[in-house]
């Protein structure tokens, strides 16, 4: 059974909204059609009290500040070149001990190798007297080889004589075939004696070869036997030593790592906008040939660096080159260059603000692998770079500039940070000498807003 509703309800349900719609109306028009407030003028009695701090233009070098760490310059890895046994160790060729160059450090048993240079000296002294042998022997097959001519000329002489007693019938047949023999013989005997000489020249040849040879062996076996006896090729520490004495090596074992302590290298790594500076302070070195071009489009340029060390409330210092790349391109990870930095003096430190500070009592006497450093690069940029107390920068790069008692927001880069003051490069030149930056907090800012200037600390 349906159920009928009443009338009045029904008119209540079309009536009520419409008239709650028709009231809405009506107020937004009446609010809108109220008079706007004036805004009252800000005065400059009442304008933010700002300190202000001055922008000097930058001068000098640009110091950019990048972290690092200490790698050796060069690690040398000796290997037995020889194989025998350990007969000598010294007590330096220890890790964490300092050796010179040319110092002796390991001796492989070197009996073997001086037996075998002994023999082949013997073998080079005895090729050497059956060359002298064959010499006396081609001598006098030279002198035979001459009385042997002189003994055919003689029976041709004979031959020709009996040939014209021939002709006369005073020689008899048998008297001319006895002289043809003697000269057939004596042609016999000096085509021997050439034969001879031509073999002994042979045998000289074999003979000299073999000495030749030997002579090589011998030469071979004196640089085993060199090889015996290992020496530090440089000044440096040893960093590991596997092999003990009466061990018994092969070729190829290792034997002791020294590491090159005449210089050390720091590992960096620079960011592209850090980088650039380098780039825009060889841009006005840059020659334009073609060759240079080709050169430092994978070289980095040459740039001076100090290195630094923090220990005790001091910063210990080493003077360095920024010399190359750490390989070629970006770090995938990290975007960013590896950079290697050489100091040519690892030992020579200083104490930064001390007098006299090369001579340290105390603290790191050189720089050492896996120091973790900072790097000062240092760089005279050919940019307008501006020099502004820390507490002027705002987040972003931002500065703000007060000029004729008017607030600017001035977009920068702030390029690099130390002992408080910041160095920034402004864009779009809004920036110049003399001006001033506001070095308190504001709590709004606005282009063109008048403030109140206090001369900062």
């Amino acid at each position: 059974m349906t159920e009928k509703k009443s009338p009045g309800i029904e008119f209540g349900r079309i009536v009520l909204p419409i008239v709650i719609l028709a009231v809405g109306v009506g107020g937004f028009f009446a609010l809108g059609g109220r008079r706007e407030v004036p805004v009252r003028e800000v005065d400059r009695a009442e304008a933010p009290s700002v300190q202000t701090v001055s922008v000097a233009p930058h001068k000098g070098v640009l110091a950019i500040e990048v972290d690092g760490v200490v790698v050796p310059f060069r690690e040398v890895a000796l290997a037995a070149e020889v194989s025998g046994r350990i007969t000598l160790k010294a007590d330096v060729c220890r890790a964490g001990n300092y050796v010179t160059k040319g110092t002796t450090i390991l001796e492989i048993d070197p009996r073997d190798y001086e037996l075998k240079v002994r023999q082949l000296t013997k073998q080079l002294n005895q090729a050497s007297a059956e060359l002298d042998e064959l010499d006396v022997e081609a001598a006098n097959t030279e002198a035979l080889i001459t009385l042997a001519k002189d003994t055919l000329k003689l029976q041709e002489n004979e031959y020709k004589r009996f040939s014209k007693l021939a002709k006369k019938n005073y020689a008899t047949d048998s008297q001319m075939d006895e002289q043809q023999r003697s000269v057939l013989s004596a042609r016999n005997a000096l085509l021997q004696l050439h034969n001879q000489l031509r073999t002994l020249a042979a045998r000289r040849s074999r003979l000299e070869n073999g000495q030749e040879f030997m002579a090589v062996q011998l030469e071979k076996a004196e640089l085993d036997l060199s090889r015996a006896k290992i020496v530090s090729p440089i000044d440096g520490v040893v960093t590991n030593d596997p092999v003990e004495l009466d061990s018994y090596v092969n070729v190829g074992s290792p034997l002791v790592m020294i590491e090159d302590t005449s210089a050390v290298e720091v590992k960096c790594n620079l960011r592209m906008k850090e980088l650039y500076w380098l780039w825009n302070q060889a841009a006005a070195r840059h020659t334009g040939s073609t060759e240079t071009e080709a050169r430092t489009g994978y070289q980095i340029p040459k740039t001076p660096v100090e290195i630094t060390y923090r220990l005790a409330g001091r910063e210990y210092c080493w003077d360095g080159v920024l010399s190359r790349f750490d390989g070629i391109g970006l770090d995938e990870q990290t975007r960013t260059v590896p950079c290697r930095a050489v100091v040519a003096a690892p030992r020579a430190v200083r104490v930064k603000g001390e007098a006299n500070s090369r001579q340290v009592p105390t603290g790191p006497p050189a720089l050492v692998r896996g120091m973790y450093v900072t790097v000062r690069v240092h760089v005279r940029p050919q940019a307008e770079l501006f020099d502004v107390p820390e507490v002027a920068v705002r987040p972003g790069g931002k500065l703000w500039r007060v000029r004729g008692g008017k607030l600017a927001t001035i977009d920068g880069e702030v390029i690099s940070v130390s002992e408080q003051a910041a160095t920034v490069q402004a864009k779009d030149r809004e920036l110049s000498g003399g001006d001033w930056g506001v070095g308190s907090p504001l709590a709004y800012a606005e282009d063109g807003m008048p403030v109140r200037e206090q001369a900062g600390p």
